[in-house]
């Protein structure tokens, strides 16, 4: 998700952690391969839209989610 652009719009790809609580995480956010995603801000942390709901993480768990523009 880093690579996006703001108001970028994308498609998840793949969720890439072996760490469980960070994939429990995105997860429980409904954040799953093939769903379409938008990039609302990078900066203080990084906001996105899947479906009707926005959600902020950190750096290190936005890296975690990998989409292609």
């Amino acid at each position: 998700m880093t690579n996006l652009k703001v108001n970028q719009r994308g498609k998840i790809t793949r969720v890439n952690t072996r760490d469980l609580k960070k994939l429990k995480k995105i997860m429980a956010m409904g954040v799953l391969p093939g769903m379409p995603v938008i990039l609302i801000q990078k900066f203080p942390s990084y906001v996105f839209q899947v479906g009707q709901s926005q959600f902020a993480v950190d750096k290190e768990l936005a890296e975690c989610i990998c989409v292609a523009a």
